[in-house]
């Protein structure tokens, strides 16, 4: 099994701050290997883009989420290849998440890696989350974008879910593959590149970014696991997670984020994951400004622009998806969010045209 450790282990003597919406470089470092291997020139594509080639040249420079979505309208263009975010996504390292990726190998079991990498993916990742759920049967790991309008949202779900396939693989094997794949945009015209990637079709149109596999998976050994590195790795991670997290409200918004992606979202709900009362959960957030329900209604809104922008969900099932008692309940929440029906701001925003992998 791959173990990148070196890239890790110069990554951890650093791991400075990430701004809001930005994202360290290192899983798409290889952008410009990628844009090559296509066929085109990487200067010209950084050039056109207004952004410098050299921005990848340290694992730990970050960048912002608008960059990185103008950078791979880019490359699509330059490549002509509509599924770009796809193949960057595949073709990145094993683990590419500097000392969170080392300790991730280091640990005894595959569960035990996958619930530090959504617990701390925010080290590394302040424009997105990752979301870890497991039922009876069945274990999730999934992304979710903040911004759901930005550019190329399509191609960095694609990217993201190829990623976290390679970190399976390296955790678990070469030869892992997911039971489903779920990726929420349109079925592109062609498919096979998908299949070919992740080992089946995807479920298009779906909710959420996500990889589906059998909760058995969790219980896999990590070979070469190290317990007294795994040791000195875990206490250096939470010095730096104390000198590094986020205020509270920010914590409550992933929650309240990760809980809407599987229809369990509710006050109480976000307040047993932080083993307090409504009541102090609430009084916490609004000594930082905010309330539950603006969070919620925030998380909301941005799910429905999400799913009305990429998918052709009707407007029934993204009510059910968000957790509405029906369509014109829906439509209410949605007039006091934009002051017009959904069906309206859907047809004045619909970007159908420009969804190309």
């Amino acid at each position: 099994m791959p173990r990148n450790k070196q890239e890790g282990s110069q990554v951890a003597t650093v791991f400075g701050n990430v701004e809001t919406g930005c994202v360290r470089v290192q899983p798409i470092m290889h952008i410009a290997r990628t844009i090559a291997e296509l066929g085109a020139d990487p200067g010209q594509v950084f050039a056109d883009a207004g952004i410098p080639a050299e921005l990848f040249d340290n694992p730990e420079n970050t960048v912002s989420f608008e960059a990185i979505g103008t950078l791979i309208e880019h490359c699509v263009a330059a490549t002509g290849c509509p599924h770009f975010g796809l193949l960057m996504g595949a073709g990145a390292a094993d683990i590419p998440f500097g000392m969170l990726g080392e300790i991730m190998q280091e640990c005894a079991d595959v569960g035990t890696a996958i619930a530090y990498f959504q617990q701390n993916l925010h080290l590394h990742d302040r424009g997105a989350m990752a979301t870890r759920f497991v039922d009876d049967k069945v274990a999730s790991l999934g992304y979710i974008l903040f911004d759901a309008q930005g550019s190329a949202v399509d191609q960095i779900y694609d990217a993201a879910v190829a990623i976290g396939v390679g970190l399976m693989r390296a955790l678990c094997g070469p030869k892992w593959k997911p039971a489903v794949v779920l990726l929420p945009h349109r079925r592109p015209q062609d498919a096979a590149p998908f299949k070919k990637v992740f080992g089946c079709m995807p479920q298009f149109d779906a909710e959420q970014a996500a990889l589906l596999f059998p909760v058995g998976d969790l219980e896999r050994p990590i070979a070469g696991a190290d317990p007294g590195k795994y040791a000195l790795l875990a206490e250096h991670l939470k010095t730096i997670a104390r000198l590094r997290d986020l205020n509270f409200s920010d914590q409550v918004l992933r929650v309240v984020r990760g809980l809407v992606a599987v229809r369990k979202c509710s006050l109480d709900a976000v307040a047993a994951q932080f083993s307090m009362n409504r009541r102090r959960l609430n009084r916490k957030l609004e000594r930082e400004g905010t309330t539950y329900h603006q969070i919620s209604q925030t998380v909301l809104r941005s799910f429905a622009e999400r799913l009305m922008l990429d998918t052709d969900m009707t407007l029934g099932r993204i009510a059910a998806v968000l957790d509405y008692s029906d369509a014109s309940a829906f439509t209410r929440a949605f007039r006091n969010w934009h002051g017009c029906s959904p069906k309206d701001w859907r047809r004045q925003n619909s970007r159908t045209t420009a969804l190309t992998g």
